[in-house]
């Protein structure tokens, strides 16, 4: 999905958000829920972004949004009485922010879509892929134990990169090495780096060893980058 767009973001602590899957969210804040309305009685779509605070207290911090962040379209599954909204959002495509245009009552950005580098058709990834699909069936038959809702799940699961995105968003705790593997732009990398985060038959969370030398390495490569 190609183009650019005036997108409404919502930045959320510790949610980093994939295309190819759905992310079901209660929106409390007066704010937000305006923002959602907004965006559905508009037809617009919505950016979710990993939130950081910016300020020495972390209470009274202003949260900031992460400039790649990914697009989705929400869907408001239920009023409760309170005002709240129990939300659903399927990611469209990965996003960069670019120019913010709005602040108040809600940020709203200029933003563009970004694409995958082209795949290199001399790499097997079905080994990997297979495994990465097997880790994914036990996630689901742990944490989803509506067989209806498995179904829904597995209906929605159509290709290799719904798999690692779901794989990314739910069985990588580490928020920092999510977000790492948001905006790698090689889907061939980040099967790679999910590979080596997920040793044995079914884990259900990264090896923190790997997760620490693998954030390590992209600083030295930031800061490289950076030097040139």
């Amino acid at each position: 999905m190609a183009g650019k767009y005036r997108l409404p973001v919502l930045p959320i602590p510790n949610v980093v958000f994939y295309p190819n899957t759905a992310l079901p969210l209660l929106v409390v804040e007066p704010i937000y829920r305006r923002m959602i309305n907004d965006c559905i009685e508009k037809n617009l779509n919505l950016g979710i972004a990993l939130a950081e605070p910016v300020g020495v207290n972390t209470k009274d911090a202003r949260w900031v949004p992460h400039k790649i962040c990914t697009m989705g379209k929400p869907i408001i599954s239920e009023e409760l009485p309170d005002g709240s909204l129990k939300v659903l959002v399927r990611g469209l495509a990965r996003v960069r922010l670019k120019d913010i245009k709005q602040n108040i009552p809600y940020m709203i950005f200029d933003a563009e879509a970004i694409q995958d580098f082209a795949l290199d058709e001399s790499f097997d990834s079905e080994g990997k892929i297979e495994r990465l699909s097997k880790i994914l069936d036990q996630w689901v038959l742990d944490f989803i134990p509506d067989s209806l809702e498995r179904d829904s799940f597995y209906h929605n699961l159509v290709d290799t990169k719904h798999i690692v995105d779901y794989v990314c968003m739910f069985l990588i705790q580490d928020r920092e090495l999510r977000q790492l593997l948001l905006e790698n732009m090689s889907l061939i990398e980040r099967i790679q780096m999910l590979d080596t985060l997920l040793p044995g038959h079914y884990p259900m969370n990264e090896d923190a060893l790997v997760g620490r030398a693998i954030k390590e390495f992209e600083h030295i490569e930031k800061i490289a980058s950076c030097a040139h």
